[in-house]
């Protein structure tokens, strides 16, 4: 999301928020609110291999990012979105691994008698 809204902000676009990425907290509370009973509820690191690498990924995931670049400069776009991830994100050997976090939960709603 950092380098895609970077990259856009370098351009002088405005970056979409398309996804929406609740902290573990502000979830629980949202199921709370709605009447749930929270039983588990846990954020964790799923990273995810790329065997296509980052640009196929980019390609497919961020179509509401790249809706804002002229289909003529998109390629150069995504090129400029992976370099910049490259050293966090591809290792020695050339794989690319996605650093995906999940957000796995487990909750309950009583049933409701009528009185």
């Amino acid at each position: 999301m950092a380098a895609l809204e970077s990259a856009l902000v370098r351009r002088g676009l405005a970056a979409p928020h398309p996804w929406y990425f609740p902290r573990a907290d502000e979830y629980r509370g949202l199921l709370e609110a709605q009447g749930f009973t929270v039983r588990t509820l846990s954020l964790f690191e799923r990273p995810t291999p790329l065997p296509n690498g980052m640009t196929a990924w980019l390609e497919i995931f961020s179509q509401p990012f790249l809706a804002a670049i002229p289909e003529p400069e998109r390629s150069g776009f995504l090129s400029e979105v992976s370099e910049s991830l490259r050293p966090r994100l591809c290792d020695a050997a050339g794989a690319w691994t996605a650093d995906y976090v999940r957000l796995r939960f487990s909750a309950v709603k009583p049933s409701q008698t009528p009185s």
